[in-house]
């Protein structure tokens, strides 16, 4: 178990000064006057507890650190504790992981909305399988699965994307079209190829979809494009790197990739806040007040566009590379898993 505190630095200022000597030199024939000394110390900045509870930031951040042991750190508190087995033994290893219905799964395995199916990509074909269970339903050709808030499949095969037994809801012309978009692509004569990367939707019409370009002229272009129905909303490019990891707030408000770009339900695109390393995680707080992105040394906390100050940044010493952030009223065991 470790626990993080913030060391508080008190710097006094005492300054005596006596002038006498001086003004002997100087000759003036003044009295000397002793220096005051101040009396006041400076105000001493709140601590990260403090700031945290100002903040009415809460909740659990459940996080795999640089050895792949799984922690649980509750916050505004900063108890930092790992996750162990039943009986509290043995310490709980997982490098990538994801928690839904009660249990920790790897990253890539998504649990449908009513929890009862899960979707996974596997050798360039989606399996389907009952979460209760484990048996599998399907297997079609294709990957960036994503479930619809109406626990609907959809994903991509070859520049489309699809739902349910082949249905088109985004044809490739469209998805060109989109790619079309991108800064670096407006006048450019040669051909080129799509692949859908990623998926996420922020309501039942709304989806965010993660694009990368390829051309035998140029280097690979990156795009994330926000459509409603077959609109396009909202367009980002990224000069970084590729849009990745997808991860949908609590009530459907924004998407986040992860670099740290956000997307919200209404149409808008915000870039990550500069000087940030690159991101290995992201997680929003249970209220979407804050988004949790984690570089591998620390977790940062941006304010995201609903809160009063968005864009400010909280630095949490937590040494993590995946992480997911939960409501404080949840319970602290996940299948059967607890904290030591």
């Amino acid at each position: 178990m470790r626990r993080w505190s913030t060391v508080l630095v008190v710097a006094a200022v005492a300054a005596v000064a006596v002038f006498a000597a001086a003004d002997a030199l100087r000759g003036n024939g003044e009295p000397t006057v002793p220096a005051a000394s101040p009396t006041g110390t400076r105000p001493q900045p709140p601590t990260l507890r403090e700031t945290l509870r100002g903040q009415g930031i809460s909740g659990q951040i459940l996080y795999s650190d640089q050895d792949c042991i799984l922690h649980s750190l509750v916050l505004p508190q900063m108890v930092d504790d790992v996750v162990r087995g039943e009986n509290g033994a043995g310490a709980f290893h997982s490098c990538r992981f994801s928690v839904a219905a009660g249990r920790f799964r790897a990253d890539d395995e998504l649990v449908s909305p009513d929890g009862q199916l899960v979707a996974r990509c596997r050798a360039g074909h989606v399996e389907v399988f009952i979460e209760s269970s484990g048996r599998r339903l399907s297997r079609v050709a294709g990957c960036a699965p994503a479930w619809r808030p109406d626990s609907g499949l959809t994903y991509a095969r070859n520049g489309e994307i699809l739902l349910g037994g082949g249905v088109v809801l985004l044809s490739r012309p469209k998805l060109r079209a989109a790619a079309r978009r991108h800064p670096n692509l407006s006048t450019y004569e040669a051909g080129f190829d799509v692949r859908v990367t990623d998926l996420a939707w922020l309501d039942e019409t709304r989806l965010v979809v993660a694009i990368e370009i390829s051309s035998r002229y140029i280097e690979p272009q990156f795009l994330a494009v926000v459509f409603r129905g077959k609109t396009i909303t909202a367009i980002a490019a990224s000069f970084r790197g590729p849009y990745r990891n997808l991860v949908v707030s609590p009530g459907g408000s924004f998407v986040a990739s992860g670099d740290g770009t956000l997307f919200t339900r209404d149409g808008r695109a915000f870039d990550p806040p500069q000087n940030l390393s690159t991101g290995a995680a992201e997680a929003f707080s249970p209220d979407e007040r804050w988004l949790a992105y984690a570089t591998g040394a620390s977790i940062y906390l941006i304010g995201t566009p609903r809160k009063s100050e968005p864009g400010r940044i909280i630095r949490l010493p937590v040494p993590a590379q995946d992480l997911v952030w939960e409501d404080v009223s949840r319970a602290t065991r996940v299948a059967g898993l607890g904290t030591g």
